[in-house]
């Protein structure tokens, strides 16, 4: 309706809604992946979805939800899980990002384990356009943190 090509889309599935129905779900997403759009696995490692299905699914990228991501530095459990979805995701040929950065420490963690991108209110917390527009003036035009992650990364959510 709004001439948008559909290779400039990326949409957020939770793992929760694919695991709702699965059948429904890869059929919907193959439907997406074939007219170009990417597909992003959203609040990935709380909805149970097995290795079987992950392989199968025309996704390119996963986001580990933020609930291991914020521990990951107090807890060791979760730190290997996040290790273990970092190396996992690779290994399919997934985009991983990172959602819950709040910290540097963070951060470096995850660049440590090889994570793509980062997100979360280390960076910033939800703003509006016109703090938007101010907030990225302010910014270091794609200067790499300690971590070694760009620290602007846009998207439109």
């Amino acid at each position: 309706a709004h001439g948008v090509a559909p290779e400039l889309l990326e949409l957020e599935v939770t793992e929760t809604a694919i695991m709702t129905d699965p059948v429904q779900a890869q059929h919907v997403l193959e439907q997406l992946a074939t007219l170009g759009t990417r597909i992003s696995i959203d609040d990935f490692g709380v909805g149970y979805t097995s290795l079987g299905q992950l392989k199968n699914l025309p996704v390119s990228e996963i986001k580990i939800d933020q609930s291991f991501v914020m521990t990951m530095t107090q807890d060791p459990s979760n730190a290997l899980i996040v290790r273990s979805v970092v190396d996992l995701g690779h290994n399919l040929g997934f985009k991983l990002v990172a959602e819950g950065v709040e910290t540097e420490q963070i951060l470096t963690a995850l660049a440590g384990l090889g994570c793509d991108v980062a997100q979360g209110y280390h960076f910033s917390r939800p703003i509006t356009a016109a703090a938007f527009d101010r907030w990225c003036v302010g910014q270091h035009r794609l200067a790499k943190s300690p971590a070694g992650f760009d620290t602007l990364t846009l998207t439109a959510t």
